[in-house]
């Protein structure tokens, strides 16, 4: 267990998700790490912001850029933790190689962007996959404007699952998407995965503030049972419910699944103000749909609402 008894729970739980303040101040101070390119300059471009905590976007790219929350220097709200900088550039293709880090959330965070394009980013690049990393990386973004949180760790381990749990009792005005991590139990399972659910330790899908999603192309082949134990909504391309999707549209794995979901609980707060936790969650589970050939699961089309038309 990661909190052994109550009294240490708190106290860790404090120290875990307290405010960032002290880090916040120095954020100003701060410079890249070499090697890490500037952030192209800007201004912040209003919306409901969205935080996407994972393994760091490249900044620079003409469908992120113009979409980056920022402050009132234009400087870009978001750290990276594991140079401890608010540059949150992704490991290059050499570091990934030689660490098997991932080379970046820049792909989930350009379809989060497309599927709501009123939206802006705070990103943050985890230190790690354990939850302390991802503890440190949820008081980052509970400090900023978001009230979308996207996780695109797998929260598949009891550590990670413990983490989620505790930020969403603490932080009840905030959404938590995260995803279950089908890819990854089908690493470790081999040839009997498409059958075996991905695990969810500790019931997140019971929490009013937490929304569980996987991919459709993860869950295809995989039972209805195993995937209604293992996710609230699969998210399927945008538009396809209407009018279908070319092969190998995203969402084509469970990240660009979460940053898609987390689109499409931004777009619900779109020309208002911000529904908030619980209300954020049930409006986005609302937008999904029966599969026809297997009722039970829903299938979230994260087209976005705008003044009565779907754009």
């Amino acid at each position: 267990m990661l909190f052994p008894d109550t009294l240490s729970r708190s106290l860790m739980l404090r120290f875990l998700f307290a405010p960032l303040v002290a880090l916040l101040i120095l954020v100003g101070t701060v410079t890249a790490r070499a090697g890490d390119p500037a952030v192209p300059p800007g201004q912040d471009p209003g919306g409901h912001a969205i935080a996407l905590i994972g393994a760091g976007v490249d900044y620079r790219s003409d469908r992120i850029t113009p979409r980056l929350a920022r402050d009132g220097e234009g400087e870009i709200v978001g750290w990276d933790f594991v140079d401890s900088d608010r540059h949150p550039f992704p490991a290059s293709a050499a570091e990934g190689a030689a660490n098997g880090a991932s080379l970046g959330d820049t792909t989930a965070a350009e379809v989060m962007l497309a599927a709501y394009a009123n939206g802006r980013l705070v990103p943050v690049r985890l230190a790690g996959n354990d939850g302390k990393s991802l503890a440190r990386a949820i008081g980052f973004a509970i400090g900023t404007p978001a009230r979308v949180i996207a996780i695109t760790l797998p929260v598949e381990t009891a550590e990670l699952s413990e983490v989620v749990r505790q930020a969403s009792e603490r932080f009840r005005d905030h959404l938590f998407v995260v995803q279950t991590g089908f890819a990854g139990s089908a690493q470790r399972q081999g040839a009997g995965a498409a059958s075996a659910p991905a695990p969810v330790p500790g019931s997140l899908m019971n929490l009013g503030n937490v929304l569980v999603v996987t991919s459709g192309a993860e869950a295809d082949g995989k039972r209805a049972e195993a995937v209604l134990a293992a996710a609230e909504i699969v998210v399927i391309p945008r538009g396809s419910s209407m009018f279908g999707a070319p092969t190998g549209s995203p969402p084509r794995n469970g990240a660009e699944a979460v940053a898609m979901a987390a689109a499409a609980a931004a777009c619900q707060s779109h020309g208002r103000e911000a529904l908030l936790g619980s209300a954020a969650k049930a409006a986005t589970i609302d937008l999904a749909r029966p599969l026809e050939q297997t009722p039970a699961v829903k299938a979230l089309d994260p087209m976005c609402w705008y003044g009565g038309k779907k754009l």
